[in-house]
């Protein structure tokens, strides 16, 4: 039996619905044996997840994806596994981003409230998990109250429309320098979704990721639920000119995502092989080495 992972996952420290603890009952269940806790703009839930996961015979890799403003205002996000969440030089980024992301929160439940939703900031605070406060503590209250039909709908509605502040997302190259300081791999998720490259032809798309990789990043995903034969194909292609490590999940984030199961994808659409994580494992050795 060939074991399966999933690189690319989410729990309710974010914008997932499953907490770390369900997350790695499902892995158990599902015979995932290797996963990345890939929360977006968050490593709260790292802990007790890898002590979960050891506790279960499963491979474990602290991640984040951390979503960073690239060029013309566009959007990246960027998968950072295999970090150490204790690097300070990642903690002073990272906090340096929170920072801003909670004094931005006022303004957003405002924004919020002109639609019609009071949500009491106090009651953010007594609920939250972290000491600053962001977009997923307003996600989850929303999912909590069942204010939106769909976890989709409180993005599209509510949330995305409502720009980020100043500092509020870290530039790409910062992003890349930071996974990299705190010893962990760079990878460009979903390169082809809107927060991505989408709306490019593939030779801009190409230009743009040769500029990534000048500025430090590792890899791309290569495995994803939405991918085509095209992707796929296109994506091999850079893999080999460029000489990049690849990743790949599922963009798990349980209840909230039903159609997306842990290692399997949508319609079982997905099989990453442990090899893919042995490369990494390797890869990070061999960069931490040098």
């Amino acid at each position: 039996m060939e074991y399966k992972i999933d690189l690319h996952t989410h729990t309710n420290i974010s914008d997932g619905a499953s907490t770390p603890k369900q997350l790695i009952e499902t892995a158990t269940l599902e015979k995932v044996k290797a996963v990345a806790l890939t929360d977006h703009d968050n490593i709260g839930g790292l802990k007790e997840a890898k002590l979960l996961a050891k506790d279960n015979n499963i491979d474990f890799l602290n991640g984040i994806e951390i979503s960073s403003l690239y060029k013309n205002g566009r959007i990246l996000h960027i998968l950072g596994i295999g970090i150490d969440p204790k690097n300070e030089d990642f903690l002073y980024q990272y906090n340096k981003m929170k920072k801003a992301r909670d004094s931005g929160v006022e303004y957003i439940l405002s924004t919020i409230r002109g639609k019609g939703i009071d949500i009491s900031i106090k009651e953010l605070k007594e609920k939250a998990f972290e000491k600053y406060l962001d977009r997923y503590d307003i996600y989850r209250y929303f999912t909590q109250n069942k204010l939106c039909s769909t976890a989709q709908e409180i993005w599209d509605k509510y949330l995305d429309p409502i720009p980020y502040g100043e500092g509020e997302l870290m530039k790409a190259e910062t992003a890349i320098s930071i996974i990299k300081k705190a010893g962990g791999l760079s990878f460009l998720a979903h390169y082809n979704k809107s927060i991505g490259f989408a709306g490019l032809n593939n030779d801009e798309i190409e230009d743009e990721i040769k500029y990534l990789i000048s500025v430090g990043l590792d890899g791309v995903e290569r495995y994803y639920p939405s991918f085509n034969a095209d992707d796929y194909k296109f994506l091999d292609y850079l893999i080999k000119k460029y000489d990049l490590i690849f990743s790949g999940g599922t963009d798990y984030h349980g209840a909230n995502r039903p159609e997306i199961k842990l290692g399997t994808g949508k319609n079982n659409n997905l099989f990453i092989s442990y090899e893919v994580y042995t490369r990494i494992i390797s890869r990070k050795s061999i960069n931490n080495a040098n």
